[in-house]
């Protein structure tokens, strides 16, 4: 019976000190986090009082342009990396302004036609073919003289309404206007 009381014992006694050991890591993890943030609130007060920084003199001279240079060029070796991207936007931008090229002559050629289509001439519609005549009794002379004026005329009419735009012919028929 004594050494079961006994192993009991030394069992609380080891979860004793692991509870001990938790307890005292958790504390000095929170002492550890408040002197941090007192640090913290501490410099940024400082700084607000701070005079501004004054850069200090270099004792020896200093070549500008060759620091300068030296800058420029690490600044070039990398962005070397990133040539073939640049290139390919280039190639893109490239594009992107011939077609806009492109789409600007495709509105002025839209344009031209418009204006085009304003002073192009009515077609004039295709005459009916002339049946052919049977020889049959001898006309007067005065009806083939007003059959051929008529025609005249007409045509003239016609020729007028193109030059004006009118935009229909009239019908073949119709008597000419003076």
């Amino acid at each position: 019976m004594n050494f079961i009381f006994g192993i009991i014992i030394v069992a609380m006694f080891i979860l004793a000190l692991r509870v001990i050991w938790a307890t005292t890591f958790q504390l000095l993890v929170i002492v550890k986090t408040g002197l941090s943030a007192i640090r913290r609130h501490t410099a940024q007060r400082s700084a607000r009082k701070a005079e501004p920084v004054i850069m200090p003199r270099i004792s020896q001279e200093v070549d500008w342009e060759a620091m300068s240079e030296t800058v420029r060029r690490e600044i070039q070796r990398r962005n070397s990396g990133s040539g073939n991207e640049l290139d390919r936007l280039e190639l893109q931008y490239q594009a992107k302004q011939k077609t806009i090229k492109l789409y600007e002559a495709e509105i002025e050629i839209a344009k031209l036609e418009r204006e085009l289509h304003k002073f192009k001439p009515v077609d004039v519609s295709p005459e009916p073919e002339v049946k052919k005549r049977r020889k049959a009794k001898t006309q007067p002379a005065q009806a083939v003289t007003n059959d051929n004026s008529s025609k005249t005329a007409q045509q003239v009419f016609q020729l007028r309404e193109a030059l004006k735009g009118g935009g229909t012919t009239p019908p073949v028929n119709q008597p000419a206007r003076h």
